[in-house]
């Protein structure tokens, strides 16, 4: 049974480099991935519903892939982040990836944070997605597939985003061109959600602090909410694709790009 009790108190996280502190509150969560070694504990020993870190498919699939591991190539701040690396050509699909996942037991609304780096522009042919949540759908509600924030590599050059609704397709973005997304250089994407089963559900999205999306209506028909950062692709060349991930949070205030918690 999910476990669906609210957010605890229990994490105040600080990470060094750079000369400035992330701090998001004493009441949420955050992920820096500094605990060191191959593993995510950040993740998968969390004190509120359920967390997973892995390949897709599991790591045990004869001739997988893609990989998940902790590396020091390049990080946001401090020594780590998380190497997310896949093979999702036209050949070798069927939406693989590598996935950080968090599901139950989140707060019915929340902001979500993540920090990303593009080490080369990719061409994606059908689609790449970075950051997802889902959410119980259907009669009777089960786990399903509700929003996926995907990277875009447009005609006109560089690298961009889109917003896909798994019930009604892609979501105009509130912006009058495609925003670019940056590559070579870290990233950010912070998220408002509120789970509602009327129209009081809501989904904002900024990039960089800028605000590309701002939806109002019908998410989840549970109190049942995941998010997940990932690495999720279908005819995405060259391959492997790599992308890094940096400085998570949940928190119930906005973060933006300075790292604290905005006012």
């Amino acid at each position: 049974m999910r476990n669906r009790f609210s957010l605890a108190v229990w994490c105040l996280a600080l990470v060094s480099g750079c000369g400035q502190n992330l701090d998001v509150g004493s009441d949420l969560w955050t992920s820096h991935f500094e605990v060191g070694g191959s593993g995510f504990p950040e993740w998968t020993n969390i004190p509120f519903g359920h967390g997973a870190a892995g390949p897709v498919p599991s790591p045990n699939t004869p001739n997988q892939p893609n990989t998940i591991e902790v590396s020091s190539e390049q990080a946001h701040h401090g020594t780590f982040a998380a190497k997310l690396t896949i093979s999702a050509t036209a050949e070798n699909t069927a939406g693989l990836g590598a996935s950080l996942v968090q599901n139950g037991g989140l707060p019915s609304q929340a902001y979500y944070s993540a920090w990303y780096y593009l080490p080369q522009s990719v061409s994606v042919g059908k689609y790449w997605v970075i950051m997802k949540f889902r959410a119980e759908l259907g009669d009777p509600p089960s786990e399903g597939e509700l929003f996926d924030v995907n990277l875009t590599s447009p005609t006109t050059g560089g690298m961009s985003l889109r917003l896909y609704d798994h019930r009604n397709g892609d979501l105009p973005l509130d912006v009058p061109q495609s925003p670019a997304v940056p590559v070579g250089a870290w990233f950010q994407l912070e998220a408002f959600y509120r789970d509602a089963s009327d129209s009081a559900g809501h989904l904002t999205l900024w990039l960089n602090d800028q605000q590309i999306l701002d939806w109002q209506g019908t998410t989840g028909l549970t109190s049942w909410v995941a998010w997940d950062v990932v690495s999720v692709g279908d005819a995405v060349s060259p391959e492997p694709a790599i992308l890094y991930v940096d400085d998570c949070a949940i928190s119930n205030r906005r973060i933006g790009m300075n790292g604290l918690l905005a006012e």
